[in-house]
This record gives structure tokens, C-alpha cells and sequence, in this order.
């Protein structure tokens, strides 16, 4: 079975329980459950791998509308319908797991009390609120508590009517190992990620127990992240998925530094990285044989726009305040390094980069690479392919953070071979239109 998470767990990953049963308090002796009706023993689905947002539990969707932190809470959301199975539900609980300590708050306020409750051994808040079968919009439930409480999962309860109960697992606060970790931009191609490499957003990364398999999307910075049980799992980059992701363009553009495919035991928590390097010769080939299709501005382009600007007059394509907010905005993109321009002499730093002369492949590199940042942020690159633009900014940006010298002017052990950066210069150039391939010469 494959499962697809949806937008509310995209950026969060999958998780899956650990640890859930614990020692309650004593019972609230105000818990009607336990006062007016008759003790039956819920029952209790099979603790599983993965989980969804949406469960049913005695005839009731139990659907997770999200967790979101604000105000120095965080609050977990729940909304409870029927789906027109007799007889109605009387009863709503969540798991109140130690990690996540006592809530600050909750809602509905009316007909709610936090106890152990006896029948089930759950350590919770229970909603006393009636949820017809055909209420198909439903009842919503919310819980907060103090500071950032991660994403779990926790035991929910339904009961309805007639005593008749069921427990199941739901999206919660805290409870769980983590697998972590991100697919990144290895330039130097050792197959670890350092400070100073950059993260591959949207990404499918997958997970499987051997028997289900769910998968999540890296967020921009390239960082992924599953809640799980305790376990072997295996954790893996597809080359090819259904998923309307960045897998595809990935390998067809890159060497795999690492593995891509990893087995992790997890308890305590386990982390697994992904190493890929762009191919700058395939690059000049697509874009030579028209796989892809640049719009790109050469380095003279980009001087030109710029030069009147540093008096603050607008040039022929934009105004003096457009082309300062590209050159801030080139500051933002990729890692910390190499375009930091100084407070109000931006554009003027900005055309002294492109404006240094010499042959060096430094140099080219550095003129390209900011040329090609600054089509990036004004919309003339690379067509339709925003990814992969902004994958080999990242690259030049690593390519010329590992040449520039050290304090002591000694440059890295892990500076590239300079045909590397000499042909990543190559690259954006022909990116860019310089040399005669995509884009246009103007």
C-alpha cells in the first residue's frame, strides 16, 4: 500500500507511535462516562506503522485538521463526523501524552472534564458532546498547549451511545521516534552535508516498514522529517514518482554522491542524508540541444541595467528600485555566501563584480553565477525549470565558497578541480546567453 500525504502533513513528514502507554493519574470522579454508564471494554485497533489524517473509529471519521503554533502555543485541531452508522456518538477523547504537559487550553469548553478514564486506561480530555450519524460536516475539537510541542500521535476514543467503544490512533502531540534529515547539494562531493551546503527542496523522500510505504516532500531548505515507531526502516529518494516533484529533473541533472537508500534502526532517533552533485556538462548539453530553454541576460546585460541605477536613474528595462530589490533579493537565494552586498551600496557592489575583468575562472564564475542569480530573481532563466535554476545557483554558490582563500590565504583542501569551476563558469554562461548558448547576448 503507498500512501500520499496531503498538504497538512507535507512539511511535518509521517509519524507513527511510540511509547503511548503510560501511567495515568486517578480517576476524575466528575467523568461521566464512568458514573452513568455501564463499563465496557473498548476496543482497540492494532497499533499501526503509518498513519493518515483522516481515521474511523466506532463508525466516527476522526479527521486531524492540523497543528500551528502561535503565540508560544501550540494547538492541535480535530474535527469528529459521522458517516451514517447508528447510533449516534456521546463520547470524544485525546490522549494527554507526559511530553506535551498539561494544556493551557481547550475547545469546547462545555461538557469536558480531563481524567484517566477507566474503561479505556486513556489519560486525557474527554468531550461529552452528542455527534449525530448524519452529521456529516461534523463537531470541531481543538487542544493547546504551553511552547512547541512536536507532532505525534496519540490514542483517541469514540463512544457512542449504549456504552459501545472504540480506540484509535490520531495525529497529537509529541509521542514518537524521529528519521531525519535532507537532500542536499554536495559540490564537494564527499557525501556529507556541511554548514555551508544547500538544501533540494521538493523532493519525494519514502519510507517503508516492508510492508506500507508513505513519503513526504523536503521543504525549500531540503529537510525532511518521519515520526515512527521503533524499528527498521527504509528510507529512500525514488528516481521516478507519480508526485508532481523535482525527483525526476534531479537525477537526469546530477551524479549521486550517496546512496539512495538507506536502512535505519530506529529507538532512539535515526538520521539519513542524501548527497547530490549537479553535472554542469549536462546542463550545456540540454540547453545546446534545446532540452532546455533559457531566457537568460548576459553578464554585459546586467551591467547595463545596472550602471545608471547606482546614480539612482532607471534603466532601459527597469527602474533603480526594481533592480535594487533583484540585487537584495540575490542576497536571500542559495546559501550565506557568496553575494552579500553592503547597506546602500548594493547595485553599486553588485556591478563591481560583473564589471572585474580577467580570464581567471574564479572571476568568470563569481561574473556568470551573479548574473545568473539576478535572472532568477527578475523571472529570466531557466524555463519552467525554477528547481533546477535555483539547485545550480546553490552549486555555484558552494563552487566559489570553497575557493575563496582562507584568513591565512590557503584555500581548502576541498576547493574543486579548477575544470570544474571553470566549467560551471561555462555552465551559467551559456545559461545566461554569453556563450552562445540559451538565452540571449544583449
Amino acid at each position: 500500500m503507498s500512501i500520499s500525504l496531503n498538504p497538512i502533513s507535507r512539511w511535518l513528514g509521517v509519524v507513527a507511535l511510540a511509547g503511548l502507554l503510560m501511567a495515568g493519574c486517578s480517576a476524575d470522579p466528575t467523568d461521566v462516562s464512568q458514573s452513568t454508564e455501564p463499563v465496557l471494554t473498548p476496543a482497540l485497533v492494532p497499533t499501526p506503522s503509518f498513519i493518515s489524517d483522516e481515521t474511523t473509529i466506532n463508525h466516527y471519521v476522526v479527521h486531524f485538521d492540523g497543528r500551528t503554533v502561535s503565540g508560544g502555543n501550540t494547538t492541535f485541531t480535530y474535527t469528529v463526523r459521522g458517516t451514517g452508522v447508528d447510533p449516534s456518538l456521546s463520547h470524544f477523547s485525546v490522549e494527554l501524552p507526559a511530553c506535551a504537559g498539561e494544556p493551557v487550553s481547550y475547545s469546547p469548553t462545555g461538557s469536558a472534564n480531563i481524567n484517566t478514564n477507566q474503561s479505556s486506561g486513556i489519560y486525557g480530555i474527554e468531550w461529552h458532546l452528542s455527534v449525530a450519524k448524519d452529521n456529516f460536516v461534523g463537531q470541531t475539537y481543538s487542544i493547546t498547549f504551553p511552547g512547541d510541542v512536536p507532532l505525534g500521535i496519540v490514542r483517541s476514543e469514540v463512544k457512542t451511545e449504549g456504552g459501545a467503544s472504540a480506540i484509535g490512533y490520531v495525529y497529537g502531540p509529541c509521542d514518537g521516534f524521529h528519521i531525519s534529515g535532507s537532500v542536499f547539494v554536495d559540490a564537494n562531493n564527499d557525501g556529507a552535508r556541511s554548514p555551508s551546503e544547500g538544501g533540494i527542496g521538493n523532493v519525494t523522500v519514502a519510507l517503508t516498514d516492508g510492508v506500507d510505504t508513505i513519503t513526504a516532500l523536503t521543504d525549500p531548505a531540503g529537510n525532511y522529517t518521519f515520526v515512527v515507531t521503533a524499528g527498521s526502516y527504509t528510507v529512500s529518494v525514488p528516481a521516478a514518482t507519480a508526485a508532481f516533484d523535482f525527483n525526476e529533473d534531479l537525477f537526469a541533472t546530477s551524479t549521486v554522491v550517496s546512496p539512495t537508500s538507506l536502512v535505519v534502526a530506529v529507538g532512539p532517533d535515526a538520521s539519513a542524508n542524501f548527497a547530490f552533485e549537479p553535472k554542469s556538462s549536462k546542463i550545456i548539453a540540454d540547453l545546446e540541444a534545446g532540452i532546455l530553454d533559457s531566457e537568460g541576460r548576459s553578464v554585459r546585460y546586467w551591467k547595463s541595467q545596472l550602471r545608471p541605477a547606482t546614480t539612482g536613474k532607471n534603466s532601459s528595462d527597469y527602474t533603480a528600485a526594481q533592480l535594487l530589490a533583484f540585487v537584495q533579493a540575490v542576497e536571500t537565494i542559495g546559501i550565506a555566501d557568496p553575494f552579500q552586498f553592503g547597506a546602500g551600496t548594493e547595485i553599486s557592489d553588485a556591478l563591481a563584480i560583473l564589471s572585474q575583468g580577467g580570464s581567471d575562472e574564479i572571476i568568470k564564475l563569481r561574473r556568470e553565477l551573479l548574473a545568473s542569480e539576478l535572472n532568477f530573481v527578475s523571472g529570466n532563466g531557466l524555463v519552467g525549470e525554477e528547481d533546477l535554476h535555483e539547485v545550480l545557483i546553490i552549486y555555484g554558490e558552494e563552487l566559489l565558497n570553497q575557493a575563496a582563500p582562507a584568513p591565512v590565504s590557503i584555500i581548502p583542501m576541498a576547493v574543486k578541480a579548477p575544470s570544474e569551476t571553470g566549467e560551471a563558469g561555462d555552465m551559467f554562461g551559456t545559461m545566461n546567453g554569453s556563450t552562445g548558448g540559451g538565452g540571449t547576448e544583449d
